[in-house]
């Protein structure tokens, strides 16, 4: 998982540094796990270079666009979580893939995965506190986005989606 941290000065910044690592390769040894054992989505299978081939302005064009620009493949059954990416505007440095958990549950999904994120987040990231409330705080005010159907979307405009999420 790529992070967007910049390399340390002094001894706090490297202390830091070494978090925000340390705390990156356990997501990336969790999230396959999650994946892979804690959704019931079925494969979608498309590629990134499949969804890069959809309509301009449309949200499958915006998640191929968006894997392609971060370097990422599309991970088999978790193609939703990257929708949610696209969608609610948070990267995939590890800052934002907890305030996307934040997001969720404050948006009404209560799954393992949001309530561990959730207390790890206290713990791990102390600094970012506000940020992840204010993420939280967002999701409450979304409509419900834990019953959309993200692969019936991919054909809809992206912008449009996006407007309709918060009126």
């Amino acid at each position: 998982m790529k992070t967007d941290f910049k390399q340390p000065k002094t001894i706090i910044d490297y202390a830091m540094w070494l978090h925000v690592k340390t705390s990156s390769w356990v997501a990336g040894m969790i999230g396959p796990m999650v994946f892979n054992y804690g959704t019931t989505d079925k494969n979608w299978d498309l590629s990134t270079q499949q969804l890069q081939e959809f309509p301009q302005g449309t949200l499958g064009k915006a998640l191929g666009d968006f894997l392609q620009e971060h370097d990422v493949d599309i991970l088999k059954g978790a193609e939703y979580h990257d929708i949610q990416h696209v969608l609610l505007g948070y990267s995939i440095s590890f800052k934002d893939e907890v305030a996307l958990q934040f997001f969720l549950h404050g948006n009404g999904k209560k799954s393992f995965a949001s309530f561990s994120t959730r207390i790890g987040a206290w713990l791990l990231l102390p600094t970012q506190w506000k940020y992840l409330n204010a993420a939280y705080e967002r999701g409450k005010q979304c409509k419900d986005i834990t019953k959309l159907n993200y692969k019936a979307l991919l054909y809809d405009d992206v912008s449009h989606i996006k407007a309709t999420l918060f009126q």
